[in-house]
């Protein structure tokens, strides 16, 4: 093939740290609140990360199994971090204990060998609360907390919900802006002042594309900050993000790698290239919601992920087909 691309079987790109850098379970909240410490306050986020898919038996329980297997190969391809039980994994469609499970699951499998992000932000924040100390106890290293959806606080309300969060457990904090699912926009200079007065919080996904190059200018010395997904890799990438979180890494995480790492080494046009790719596959992932084209695609490629849960269903025939046709034509099946 002529796109710089060579098979999954031969990546070259295994490691997913740096020599001498791999984490243990603690390593990132090793001086997040002192200064002056080893560790840099804005975490280790970066990389490729991936957000789960979460695979179901026929009877629609989750397979702890196959999901430890599928995590197992992500770390083997250079994934760099994960994020079990959010939008590809339907949070809003897990039990608390199923969410216990598969955090424990990450954690267990590969959590020496890439940084487990728990995807802890609810509408109230007692239960963000909630469910960020139970991150910590399981072990995972960051939070990513939404702002409060569906309820639309006002800006001193979200400054509020974020500082008691901060306040009540010791783990850094992954801001997550996306005020089409939430309702309401997370302004930036909250995250300026909730950022100036405490170290806890590292990190920003950015959803919306209109504030992304302004919360580079104004976030990006101080946290880290990433672009939506897969599909503005570049755009972040270009912008100074370290990375990108995306859904398709659940597939392709090896080619996402080497588009990261044909970025960092200067090669922006093989970069291009690998991104332009894959862009198909990107695409098609949202023919329907999330998780229903990346479910089909696991399932043909040889995974045992079965089918969404309601109100999400399995693919209409004609989506399958032209799902298939793309796995084909980048030769995955």
């Amino acid at each position: 093939m002529g796109d710089g691309w060579s098979a999954p079987a031969g990546i070259s790109v295994k490691r997913c740290w740096p020599a001498g850098s791999r984490p243990g379970p603690d390593a990132t909240r090793t001086g997040i609140t002192s200064e002056g410490a080893t560790v840099p306050r804005t975490y280790e986020l970066g990389g490729i990360g991936v957000v789960n898919a979460t695979p179901l038996t026929a009877s629609g329980e989750i397979n702890l199994r196959e999901y430890r297997r599928h995590v197992h190969w992500l770390a083997d391809e250079g994934v760099r971090f994960l994020q079990p039980a959010a939008a590809t994994g339907q949070m809003l469609q897990t039990t608390e204990g199923e969410y216990r499970r598969l955090l424990e699951a990450t954690v267990d499998e590969v959590g020496d060998r890439v940084f487990v992000t728990a995807y802890s932000g609810r509408a109230s924040t007692d239960e963000t609360i909630r469910l960020t100390r139970l991150a910590k106890e399981i072990g995972a290293h960051a939070a990513f907390i939404i702002q409060p959806y569906f309820s639309r606080p006002d800006p001193e309300g979200i400054y509020l919900h974020y500082r008691a969060v901060a306040e009540a457990v010791d783990l850094p904090i992954v801001f997550y802006n996306n005020p089409d699912r939430a309702g309401v926009n997370l302004p930036i200079d909250i995250m300026e002042r909730l950022v100036a007065e405490s170290d806890r919080f590292v990190g920003l996904k950015q959803s919306d594309l209109n504030q992304l190059a302004d919360s580079f200018l104004r976030l990006g010395s101080r946290i880290r900050v990433m672009a939506k997904s897969e599909k503005e890799i570049l755009m972040g990438l270009a912008l100074g993000a370290p990375g990108a979180l995306t859904f398709a890494g659940n597939i392709v995480p090896g080619r996402l790698v080497q588009i990261l790492d044909a970025w960092n080494r200067g090669d922006h046009d093989v970069a291009r290239r690998l991104f332009y790719r894959i862009l198909p596959l990107i695409n098609i992932i949202h023919i329907e919601p999330v998780p229903a084209a990346v479910k089909h695609m696991l399932n043909r490629l040889g995974w045992d992920f079965g089918q969404p849960r309601l109100p999400s269903h399995p693919l209409s025939a004609d989506h399958a087909q032209a799902v298939d046709r793309v796995l084909r034509e980048l030769e995955l099946m």
